[in-house]
C-alpha cells in the first residue's frame, strides 16, 4: 500500500501519513465494508481518495525521486546497466504523465488490478479506464523513445 501511495504522491512522509490513514480509516468503516467485494479493491479506494486529497490540497509537482529507482538483479553487469537505464527512462517517463493517468498506469502494471476494481478505485467507468490505459501507455512510450532522457 505504501508503495502505491508513496508512487502518487512522490514524497516519503506524505506517503506514510497517508498510508497510515488508510488503515485508520479502514479499521473505523470496517462495518460499512461489503463483504461481497474484493477486500483490497475497497483499501485501494480509501488510499486513493486519500492520496487524491492530499494532491488536491498541496498542488505540487514532486520531481522524480532518484533514491526510489529500481535495482534490477541480473547476472551480467552490462544486462543489469541496460536494464537499470531502461527502467530508469520509464520511471522518468510516467513521473511526466498526470498524477490521474500515472495513478491508473500503477493500478494496473504495479498492482495488477482489473479493470473492474481500477473502477472501483477511481470511480470511473471501465471503457474510460481503458481509453485513458491506451492513451498514457502511448505517452510512456514515445517519452521512453526520446533520446533526452
Amino acid at each position: 500500500m505504501f508503495s502505491f501511495v508513496y508512487r502518487l504522491v512522490k514524497h516519503y512522509d506524505d506517503a506514510e501519513e497517508i498510508t497510515l490513514d488508510t488503515f485508520v480509516r479502514c479499521f473505523r468503516s470496517l462495518a460499512k465494508y461489503d463483504v461481497s467485494r474484493p477486500f483490497t479493491t475497497w483499501l485501494f479506494a480509501i488510499a486513493h481518495n486519500l492520496a487524491v486529497d492530499h494532491l488536491r490540497k498541496i498542488k505540487i509537482h514532486y520531481e522524480l525521486d532518484e533514491s526510489m529507482m529500481p535495482n534490477p538483479m541480473q547476472d551480467d553487469l552490462a544486462g543489469k546497466y541496460e536494464k537499470k537505464h531502461k527502467m530508469e527512462k520509464i520511471e522518468i517517463a510516467l513521473s511526466r504523465l498526470s498524477p490521474a493517468d500515472r495513478e491508473l498506469v500503477i493500478l494496473f502494471h504495479r498492482e495488477e488490478r482489473s479493470y473492474r476494481e481500477i473502477s472501483e478505485i477511481v470511480k470511473m467507468p471501465v471503457t474510460t479506464i481503458k481509453v485513458r490505459l491506451y492513451r498514457a501507455r502511448k505517452k510512456l512510450a514515445e517519452t521512453v523513445r526520446k533520446k533526452e532522457l
